[in-house]
């Protein structure tokens, strides 16, 4: 998004994670001018007035994660974040509050699973407002730095749109007379047995008023500790079969995983594999066809490991885009020097190499 708004680009973004679409939107609103350091100011003047010992936020597991003292102090801040008038720039405050969640809850930040922290290892309740004030300063020096870089643009703002619905499903009205340039790094899997990206937000989505978070099902999403990794692609292995017949037919390479799979006693056990590569194949397929204008692709993959056989999501994914009509036109690989995962998990063997292929559709 952020590269596309530098070039003076239209922007479309999806995503059924509300807290993901709230990082977006706030960076637009960076982009189109918001008063950021106003908010800010309007934000800490609130903060220092405060003397209320109320907690304003309740859901499931809320003692678990936060102490008391500490949920008084995520109160206080929730509050004087619902002084900022302006919408764009509430968004902003909102992204550093989740950052500060992420920091002083008592779950470990060491993985994006809701783990408890040790008692010898959680942060002082005194430490939730310096953090947060602290995270602050630090957005507030690169939102200067963004619009220092943007300098004086040359034409009118690039249309930016971003929603928040499953990508299966997002009411699209690109024209096809436009060329699209489609840029995704799609999950390595269901978010289950991968990265639970909706266990990560959960915290912070229960915090953020429902009117604050995009998308017409927040509530729902963000129920309990799974609704949104179930939402997800591959979140349900419902009608697994079925997608797996049809994926078979489309992917040669996919077919050959699934016979290896057998062969090794694993059928069932990969029945959440075909889900989410079923639901992946209709999300570039809704994509591709709404409509059908000239593109190139960029999408980034990872061959993961699931119950013992590796996943050849590359070659998968290049057989999905061939089959749309797309010509893969450049691959490249690459080593993940860093990430926040374990090397094996309870599936098996995790990444540690990605690969970008880029398709060009005429």
């Amino acid at each position: 998004m952020t590269e596309a708004l530098m070039r003076d680009l239209d922007f479309t973004g999806i995503d059924i994670n509300p807290l993901a679409v709230l990082v977006c939107e706030a960076k637009a609103a960076i982009d189109s001018g918001s008063d950021i350091e106003g908010a800010a100011q309007t934000l800490l003047k609130a903060l220092r007035l405060d003397v209320s010992e109320t907690i304003d936020a309740d859901f499931p597991g809320r003692t678990k994660w936060f102490d008391h003292e500490s949920a008084v102090k995520f109160s206080a801040l929730r509050r004087a974040i619902l002084c900022v008038n302006e919408a764009g720039a509430r968004k902003v405050m909102w992204t550093v509050f989740a950052e500060t969640v992420r920091l002083c809850s008592n779950s470990r930040t060491s993985t994006y699973k809701l783990h408890i922290r040790k008692p010898d290892d959680r942060v002082p309740a005194d430490k939730v407002i310096e953090t947060f004030e602290a995270h602050l300063r630090q957005a507030l020096i690169r939102v200067r730095e963004y619009r220092s870089l943007l300098g004086a643009r040359s034409s009118s703002r690039p249309s930016v749109k971003i929603l928040c619905e499953d990508v299966r499903k997002a009411q699209l009205d690109w024209a096809a007379t436009e060329h699209q340039v489609m840029v995704t790094s799609p999950p390595y899997g269901d978010n289950q047995t991968t990265i639970p990206y909706g266990q990560f937000s959960y915290l912070a989505m229960r915090w953020i008023p429902e009117d604050d978070l995009p998308g017409s099902v927040a509530a729902e999403l963000r129920l309990n500790t799974n609704s949104l990794d179930s939402a997800s692609l591959g979140g349900t292995v419902r009608a697994a079969e079925e997608k797996e017949e049809a994926l078979r037919a489309l992917s040669p390479h996919f077919d050959s995983f699934t016979r290896e799979a057998e062969k090794c006693g694993q059928r069932r056990a990969v029945r959440k594999v075909s889900s989410f590569i079923g639901d992946f194949s209709d999300a570039l397929r809704h994509l591709r066809t709404h409509p059908p204008s000239s593109a190139h692709w960029v999408l980034t993959t990872g061959n993961r490991t699931a119950a013992g056989v590796t996943v050849p999501f590359d070659a998968i994914c290049r057989d999905i885009v061939v089959s749309l009509g797309g010509k893969p036109i450049a691959s490249l690989r690459r080593q993940l020097p860093n990430k926040r995962m374990p090397s094996r998990n309870s599936q098996g063997v995790m990444i540690t190499t990605e690969t970008t292929m880029i398709v060009e559709f005429a």
